[in-house]
């Protein structure tokens, strides 16, 4: 089948039309390719990081259509639409190509109000946006009672702009946020915002831009009010450390692991998301979490997933999704 390859890290993507077309295992789905989503994710992988083995096909969100069940299959049968992120840097699950595997307990069913192309925008950040809220703030994903404006507490979410971030104030707001401060000011600006915005009233920060560690951790010991409770720091920055604080829990996101199994970490991640599933499914069919805006590139194939990748390196940062349509539906 066709699919776009690496050879080696730091190699070109090149158009091959002989990959292997993968064979899924027991509570694997085989899907042809639909729209796939480009993250930052895939330039860190060509430079050789959270690839397992080379050759290798990357993308890892995409929408796309069941053709194939592996053995213990439940979820879901041939025809059914799906999305969502799949393993990172594995051999035959890349979505650079026709045909890839997903993992049947960490994978979406395509909402009858989702396009093909609104859930390739989906998996990746939503999922993020999840496991920093829910896993590493301890939000509940679940609707809670409406408090007034005087016994609410506020979210601080740095990156909004972003995929994930516009996930994040969708999962704390379901409407949009309440407010907004620019990360181009400088960091004691932001800080008086945070503060005069909130009144000091918040115990969690999500950095959902990877960037804002110091800035987060500072706003929550120096600008939070709250004492009666614990603080809660996460970031999709995994790989720099966060200096501690007292009283500041500190997650690090790890999407890198879905799928992966071997370790306590592998395995808390996988259950997390697995949780997480149904409720995000509900809140999509709802409309109480919406698509991102997207915008695609180049036409219909394979091969235009090489111009995706040429646009991801030069796009401004306008909060819309680059997406390229792999098949037709």
């Amino acid at each position: 089948m066709k699919g776009i390859i690496l050879e080696k890290p730091g190699g070109e993507y090149l158009l091959s039309d002989s990959v292997a077309k993968p064979t899924p295992g027991k509570n694997q789905i085989l899907v042809k390719s639909l729209v796939t989503g480009l993250n930052p994710v895939e330039g860190i992988q060509q430079q050789g990081m959270l690839v397992t083995a080379w050759p290798i096909v990357l993308g890892c969100d995409a929408s796309g259509i069941v053709v194939a069940v592996g053995e213990d299959v439940k979820k879901f049968k041939q025809g059914d639409g799906v999305f969502g992120c799949t393993r990172l840097g594995e051999p035959g699950y890349g979505t650079f190509q026709e045909y890839f595997l997903m993992d049947e307990h960490i994978t979406f069913k395509t909402p009858a109000n989702i396009t093909s192309v609104q859930a390739a925008t989906i998996g990746v950040g939503l999922l993020t946006a999840s496991m920093g809220l829910v896993s590493g703030t301890k939000m509940p994903l679940e609707a809670q009672p409406q408090k007034s404006a005087e016994d609410s507490e506020w979210v601080v979410i740095f990156g909004a702009a972003g995929s994930v971030g516009q996930y994040g104030v969708q999962l704390v707001e379901g409407l949009g946020a309440d407010a907004t401060l620019s990360h181009r000011i400088p960091v004691a600006e932001q800080l008086q915002g945070i503060a005069t915005i909130t009144g000091g009233k918040f115990s969690r920060v999500f950095d959902a831009s990877a960037m804002a560690g110091d800035t987060g951790m500072q706003a929550l010991a120096d600008q939070s009010s709250i004492s009666d409770s614990a603080k809660y720091f996460t970031t999709t920055n995994d790989w720099a450390p966060v200096e501690p604080r007292k009283g500041v829990e500190i997650h690090l996101i790890t999407l890198g692991l879905i799928g992966k199994s071997g370790g306590v970490s592998e395995e808390t991640v996988n259950k997390d998301i697995e949780t997480y599933i149904p409720k995000l499914e509900q809140f999509l069919e709802s409309g109480v979490v919406k698509p991102n805006e997207y915008e695609q590139v180049g036409d219909i194939g394979v091969e235009e997933v090489l111009k995706g990748l040429g646009a991801f390196k030069t796009r401004k940062n306008d909060g819309k999704k680059l997406v390229v349509r792999v098949s037709a539906d």
